[in-house]
């Protein structure tokens, strides 16, 4: 995209390829990324391509949206193994094959992951035919533009409210709804990172009735929460600074629930793979290794059904994100 003075694209891309060209010198490209945290520029650049190929009808958002997103997901699979095999082994309740199915898992998915990287040529400078493809768009980041991505972001919005409206705020699937709300939730909030100063907080001077519910020393305090500053010459998006703070946490304690979820989910399908025993049974065997209740998904989905209604339909943080 465009300028050779300010990009969001090639920032990321650049921070991308450095990590990509020192884990080709790794004899575990995959584990080394990860480990290097990878998945941040990916995210980004995930981002940025999700918005503006929405926003321009060109192949190459397109084509490398899949192609971030692919690899991502390989690196957020691998996570989410390494992570419970790590906390499952302070937990005395656990048996060593139980350890030993994370562990397989997480190996599984970091082999799939070099495989991708050396089958696609991600570690042979892939990036730079990215690189190359932008410089051919000629972009200026001015009012038109701002107001394209404007509208697109107001339209996600709405997309969200209508699905939870649509649901009358009662969720009754994890994966399907709760999940992928907080998905779409984060990506607003990430939009806010990648785009690299093109979306600006303003304070507002009415101060909203929930300030105490959501202003926590976490949200505050989140290095995600202090945005890019305003490229010169540019036109910017306005986000409401006390919504995007609720935003966030409303994505943090989504993402509470979520682990609980996983964690709950993940551990039953191991228990049930190598023990005889039911689906059920497997479940409420890993909801007591756990320390959870029986009914921890059920739980779980009326939560994320009421934090979500409240901040969503009464407290309507997102109706006033985005300052028109």
């Amino acid at each position: 995209m465009v300028g050779k003075e300010f990009n969001p694209f090639l920032f990321y891309s650049k921070q991308l390829q450095t990590l990509l060209t020192e884990a080709s010198k790794q004899k575990n490209p995959a584990l080394w990324l990860y480990a290097n945290d990878a998945r941040t520029p990916l995210f980004m650049l995930e981002g940025l391509t999700r918005l503006h190929k929405k926003a321009f009808d060109e192949k190459i958002f397109d084509k490398w949206n899949k192609r971030f997103k692919k690899l991502e997901d390989l690196f957020g699979e691998i996570d989410q193994y390494l992570v419970l095999e790590t906390e499952l082994k302070t937990n005395k309740k656990v048996t060593t094959e139980v350890l030993k199915y994370f562990n397989v898992n997480a190996n599984n998915f970091i082999n799939k992951c070099n495989q991708r990287l050396s089958e696609k040529e991600w570690l042979n400078k892939k990036l730079i035919s990215f690189d190359e493809k932008l410089g051919e768009f000629n972009v200026d980041y001015n009012k038109e533009y701002i107001e394209e991505l404007t509208f697109l972001l107001i339209d996600e919005i709405d997309a969200i409210l209508s699905f939870c409206v649509e649901c009358d705020y009662q969720f009754t699937k994890l994966e399907e709804q709760v999940h992928e709300l907080r998905r779409k939730l984060r990506w607003l909030s990430i939009y806010a990172q990648a785009l690299q100063g093109l979306i600006q907080l303003k304070k507002s001077t009415k101060k909203p009735k929930y300030h105490l519910n959501y202003f926590t020393k976490d949200v505050l305090n989140s290095p995600y929460n202090k945005l890019p500053s305003k490229p010169k010459n540019t036109a910017v998006i306005e986000f409401d600074s006390d919504s995007f703070f609720a935003l966030s946490w409303l994505i943090k304690e989504l993402g509470k629930l979520k682990d609980d979820g996983l964690k709950t989910e993940k551990l039953s399908h191991a228990i049930f793979i190598l023990e005889d025993i039911t689906e059920l049974q497997a479940k409420e065997k890993a909801s007591v290794i756990l320390g959870f209740k029986k009914t921890v998904e059920a739980d779980i989905l009326k939560q994320a059904s009421e934090i979500l209604k409240v901040a969503l339909s009464k407290d309507k943080i997102l109706d006033t994100l985005v300052i028109s």
